[in-house]
């Protein structure tokens, strides 16, 4: 059995359940022991608790069984519209992948979105794009329509999903860096 590590604060107060205590005295180490020990004796004793951390939450559409996060930006719908969810459909049902497999978000509903709030709540193994710039995300160093990595993250990014359906050349160059992403 392995032993299991975590530094989330939560995680760690439902497993510990005894008062931590911090010593407060810079002069210990300057004392005699025997001074050391009644310092020790008469030193404020301050009891200390994990602060709460804020976790992000995300509307998304799938189930993200495999940990692939898909980012639109879509005005007029909570995710996608029916054509483009259709189209989308298609092509994940090419890389022999479903909607549950995958996470969908759009970040117009989102506001301030970054690459470590969704990698936190997500924690996504690759990411494909459409229609926005990674920096949106603060991601740096992406190519469009070239796999990328940013912090170890396969990135993917490319035209929105109404150009890709219009134009048959996007929709080459698109699918030739998606067969081995």
């Amino acid at each position: 059995m392995s032993s299991l590590q975590t530094d989330d604060l939560i995680a760690l107060s439902l497993l510990i359940n005894e008062d931590i205590y911090v010593l407060k005295d810079e002069e210990t180490e300057k004392k005699s022991p025997e001074t050391s020990i009644k310092t020790v004796e008469t030193a404020q004793i301050e009891e200390v608790k994990p602060a709460p951390i804020p976790q992000k939450t995300f509307d998304y559409l799938g189930d993200n069984n495999k940990y692939i996060l898909i980012v639109v930006k879509e005005a007029s719908a909570d995710f996608l519209t029916p054509p483009d969810l259709t189209f989308l459909l298609k092509i994940l049902v090419a890389k022999k992948l479903e909607l549950s497999d995958v996470a969908i978000i759009n970040i117009e509903k989102i506001t301030a979105p970054n690459f470590d709030d969704l990698k936190n709540f997500f924690a996504f193994n690759k990411i494909i794009t459409f229609g926005i710039n990674p920096q949106l995300l603060h991601i740096t160093g992406a190519v469009a329509n070239k796999k990328s990595i940013f912090k170890e993250i396969p990135i993917l990014g490319t035209w929105d999903l109404q150009k890709l359906q219009a134009d048959k050349s996007k929709k080459a160059i698109f699918w030739e860096e998606l067969k081995n992403f």
